[in-house]
């Protein structure tokens, strides 16, 4: 089957188109090189934005790579949806900071785990991927808290960042808990690679 190759290219094509967006914001952005609060939360939502882009290729690339199962067409619209996710949240760095850049990742957020989550669904049913789920239990509400806690603290973050008037204060906050929270990913997707590479048959 051709699917999974055409999938990951088309993946990597409009990854590739929103790094190429992101450098063209950093390059025409002379308050970049400016020292203060605001180009600090800048710098800030530009780490997050490519940790975003990163964590999405990891995604798929452990997917397609990891796991046999059988994409559908949905499959082939859906990453056109997470390219204007990630075009918008470079869109929205700015010297001012945007609390709608907020929102937007909050979207990336619940859309990425949707994604994984139909996936892993079609892979366990896969008889290639028992070795991997043979002692792994379905996914329940429970092991989704964290992404549910990080997707609602953002759109918090984002409402409390407008209600006092767009305070550095509240917008630092959300950076710093911006880059953690995709830190997590980044560790959590390390391990889910190492377990998928200890499996045996």
């Amino acid at each position: 089957m051709q699917f999974p190759t055409v999938l990951v290219t088309l993946v990597s094509i409009i990854q590739a188109l929103a790094l190429e967006l992101m450098w063209g914001k950093i390059t025409e952005a002379d308050y970049l090189w400016e020292w203060g609060i605001g180009t600090i939360v800048a710098w800030g939502t530009i780490t997050v934005t490519l940790l975003g882009i990163l964590q999405i290729w990891v995604l798929y690339s452990t997917l397609i790579i990891g796991f046999t199962w059988r994409p559908t067409l949905r499959d082939s619209i859906l990453p056109f949806v997470l390219g204007i996710q990630e075009f918008m949240l470079v869109t929205f760095i700015s010297e001012e900071f945007n609390a709608l850049w907020l929102y937007v990742l909050a979207s990336l957020f619940l859309f990425a785990n949707y994604i994984a989550h139909i996936s892993f669904r079609r892979a366990r049913a896969e008889p290639d991927n028992e070795p991997f789920f043979r002692d792994r239990p379905p996914a329940t509400w429970r092991d989704f808290r964290w992404s549910f806690t990080v997707i609602t603290s953002f759109c918090l973050l984002g409402i409390l960042h407008t209600a006092l008037g767009n305070p550095d204060w509240v917008a630092l906050t959300a950076i710093v808990f911006a880059n953690f929270a995709l830190a997590v990913q980044v560790v959590s997707s390390r391990s889910l690679w190492r377990a998928i590479l200890e499996t045996e048959d």
